[in-house]
């Protein structure tokens, strides 16, 4: 019997620089994609974040200031809030809705006197902003009754819930109980035009009594807004080293193999 013929050619520092720079060529590939992943599903599955600062309009702090409630609510989760007697009330957790259907539930004994729209917080000074303040009093023909409100957001007529205030107090015609919510927008607000409606709830009852949008007041609509994630922020130039998925890797592991195969010959 004839020995083999084939036998293992010697390893040379210039083969293993070689070797070596193939693995780190198809490792850093696979990052590449993995992370490219990573990016498209959390930009498809974004939560909506709000954080907010309400200055409640019936709570006199000793130094004539309003009472400040902050608050973070992520994907518009239902609000707690205790009550006189010391029961606790969840308030039911709101869907997207119609403008129809929104404007069909409105009570002749309550409205939205007016509303007050600031913008405040723009990083990269493109026009839109991730921070704004809006202010909204509510009237009814009672001395008192107690209210919420939830703000809702859109860019068709379709609208979306982001943010629900505490149960308060309006009196009457008082201009004394607006209220001021500041808005800091964290996730899930891409850099469009926005409009706001707002929706007065009746916290005895857990229904709408009036409603305000961008079509009867001009303050609620055409906002420029987007998300601080969307805000620009100063990145250090890198090199960026195009692939093709799985396709690029490959194909690196082929021009790796290919050349080793040379280096043999």
């Amino acid at each position: 019997m004839k020995a083999s013929k084939n036998k293992f050619l010697p390893t040379t520092p210039f083969t293993v620089s070689a070797l070596v720079t193939i693995f780190a060529l198809v490792f850093f590939s696979a990052a590449i994609l993995a992370k490219d992943m990573t990016s498209q599903a959390n930009t498809t599955f974004e939560d909506v974040v709000v954080k907010g600062t309400e200055y409640q309009p019936n709570f006199v702090q000793e130094d004539g200031s309003h009472l400040k409630v902050k608050k973070h609510l992520q994907a518009t989760e239902p609000l707690v809030a205790k009550l006189t007697k010391g029961e606790t009330l969840t308030l039911a957790k709101k869907m997207p809705l119609s403008r129809d259907n929104a404007r069909n539930s409105d009570d002749p004994d309550f409205w939205i006197y007016d509303s007050f729209v600031s913008f405040t917080v723009d990083i990269d000074y493109d026009g839109y902003y991730s921070s704004f303040t809006l202010e909204f009093d509510v009237d009814t023909v009672y001395t008192s009754a107690p209210i919420y409100a939830v703000i809702y957001t859109s860019t068709s007529d379709v609208f979306t819930p982001f943010y629900t205030t505490n149960i308060y107090n309006i009196n009457g015609d008082n201009t004394q109980d607006a209220i001021i919510i500041e808005n800091n927008l964290v996730t899930g607000f891409p850099s469009n035009d926005y409009e706001l409606m707002v929706m007065i709830y009746d916290a005895d009852t857990d229904e709408v009594v009036a409603v305000s949008d961008g079509t009867d007041d001009a303050d609620l609509a055409y906002l420029s807004l987007e998300s601080e994630n969307y805000e620009y922020v100063e990145t250090v130039d890198v090199v960026v080293i195009e692939h093709g998925g799985a396709l690029g890797i490959l194909l690196v592991a082929g021009f790796g193999f290919v050349a080793h195969r040379r280096l043999k010959a």
